[in-house]
């Protein structure tokens, strides 16, 4: 079956994620992920491939670019090939080193883009590497307060420009809670929808004025509400549901049933 075409971003915008193969820790090393930024960075060119925002985790890394499609997607290549061939020589390895094509979301608008900002720097925040994004090494986000070494600079002047110059504006929207879904991995995908799932818990308890979870087990209208909400807010499943109920995955299926 072919592949789907690349949908084209009007903005120019796309969110990049790579991912070794079969999971492998393929970026483990701090000399691979600083093979890896510069290989990309010397994809880099003013009006043609522009570098926005980045993090590099040992499986996968997230990427924040405007370009052309088409030389996105070169780009990306040869990229991938450079670094198999360094990755496969350094390991004593053959085969490919990253998991099928990159896979890509557009980004359409100075909001989504903000999103996407925050969310490439919240990644190791997410995976608990660290308690703070200025504390992780590989990203993009101490060069914002800092000196810019990959992001290229007109990027960096567009990005500052949405927070109007302000530090300040810049560290407090990355402390802000965003529960829209962006392009994850499998395993952040799972953590993003628990963060959701707890967040939506302890909201739930708070508005209620419930101060023990067995309260919502005694009374039938919170107990469905809050099966309804997990499903359909949390996006969880409802064996999973039922796990964060203490409860039968039968129970929490007659509570959201209509």
């Amino acid at each position: 079956m072919a592949r789907p075409a690349r949908q084209e971003s009007v903005s120019g915008y796309y969110h990049v994620m790579m991912r070794g193969i079969n999971r492998e820790l393929v970026l483990q090393k701090d000399s691979h992920k600083s093979v890896f930024m510069e290989l990309v960075s010397e994809q880099l060119a003013p009006d043609k491939i522009e570098l926005s925002a980045w993090c590099v985790m040992d499986n996968h890394v997230h990427m924040l670019i405007k370009a052309e499609k088409e030389a996105l997607s070169k780009a990306i290549k040869t990229v991938s090939v450079k670094f198999s061939a360094h990755y496969n020589r350094d390991q004593k390895r053959i085969g490919p080193v990253f998991g099928g094509r990159f896979k890509s979301e557009n980004v359409e608008d100075d909001s989504c883009l903000l999103g996407v900002l925050r969310y490439i720097h919240a990644n190791p925040v997410k995976a608990k590497l660290v308690a703070d994004a200025s504390e992780y090494r590989w990203s993009s986000y101490r060069e914002y307060l800092g000196v810019p070494r990959y992001v290229s600079s007109g990027q960096r002047d567009f990005v500052w420009s949405l927070f109007d110059g302000n530090e300040k504006r810049f560290i407090s929207h990355h402390a802000e809670y965003d529960d829209l879904d962006y392009l994850d991995t499998k395993e952040d995908s799972g953590r993003n929808r628990d963060d959701r799932a707890f967040r939506l818990i302890e909201e739930f308890c708070r508005v209620n004025g419930i101060v023990h979870v067995d309260e919502i087990h005694r009374r039938c209208e919170l107990f469905e509400t809050l099966c309804r909400s997990l499903v359909a807010d949390a996006g969880l499943t409802l064996r999973k549901s039922a796990e964060y109920m203490s409860t039968t995955h039968q129970r929490v299926h007659e509570a959201v049933k209509d």
